[in-house]
C-alpha cells in the first residue's frame, strides 16, 4: 500500500488536518504583519476591545509584545482586520462608493429605509455609512435590500405571463432580423 494512497479515509483527514494547519499558520503571520504596522494607540485599542471578556490591564500588559508571542486565548478575540493598513484595490474603493451613494439614496426616499440604516449604524456604532467599513457596506446594502423587498408589494409574474413574455421577445427580435436583413445580433 502507498502511503500518498488518497482514497484511504485515514489519509485524507490527515491532509485536511494539516490544510487547516497551514491556513491557520499563513492568517497568524498576516496578522503579525498588521501587528507590526500598527501604532502603539491602535495596538492598545485592539487590546482594550477584549478586555471585558479577559479581565483589565491587556493593554499595558501586551501592547508592546510581538503578535505570535501573545496568548492565543487573546488573539483568537482581537480581529485585526480593521487596523490592515493594505489599500483596497481601485475597483473594489469604487463599487464601495457605488454601494454608499445607492444606501444614502434609498435612505433619503424612503422614510423606511432611513430607519433602517440608522439602526444599522446604531448597532455598528458609526455615525455614517461612510465610516462603515467596506464589508459593512455591502452587508447593510444586502440586508436594506432584502428588508425593501420584504415591504414590497411585487407580485412575481405568473409561469403563463412568463411564456407571453418570452414568446413577445421571440416575435420582435425574429421582426427586426426581418427589418435588418443586413445586421447580426448575435
Amino acid at each position: 500500500m502507498n502511503i500518498f494512497d488518497l482514497n484511504n479515509k485515514t489519509h485524507l483527514r490527515i491532509l485536511k488536518e494539516e490544510l487547516h494547519r497551514v491556513d491557520r499558520l499563513i492568517l497568524e503571520y498576516n496578522e503579525q504583519s498588521i501587528w507590526q504596522s500598527m501604532t502603539t494607540a491602535q495596538k492598545e485599542q485592539a487590546m482594550l476591545s477584549v478586555d471585558d471578556d479577559l479581565g483589565p490591564d491587556l493593554a499595558d500588559e501586551y501592547s508592546q509584545e510581538e503578535w505570535l508571542k501573545i496568548p492565543d486565548v487573546i488573539t483568537n478575540r482581537i480581529d485585526l482586520q480593521k487596523y490592515s493598513t493594505e489599500k483596497p484595490d481601485r475597483h473594489s474603493m469604487m463599487f464601495t462608493r457605488s454601494l454608499i451613494r445607492g444606501i444614502n439614496n434609498r435612505a433619503k426616499e424612503d422614510a423606511n429605509a432611513a430607519k433602517f440604516v440608522k439602526a444599522y449604524l446604531g448597532k455598528t456604532l458609526a455615525n455614517r455609512v461612510e465610516d462603515l467599513t467596506s464589508q459593512q457596506v455591502k452587508d447593510l446594502m444586502d440586508k436594506l435590500h432584502a428588508f425593501q423587498a420584504s415591504l414590497s408589494k411585487f407580485v412575481p409574474p405568473t409561469p403563463e405571463q412568463e411564456a407571453d413574455s418570452v414568446n413577445n421577445m421571440a416575435t420582435i427580435i425574429n421582426q427586426d432580423r426581418i427589418d435588418n436583413p443586413g445586421f447580426s445580433r448575435d
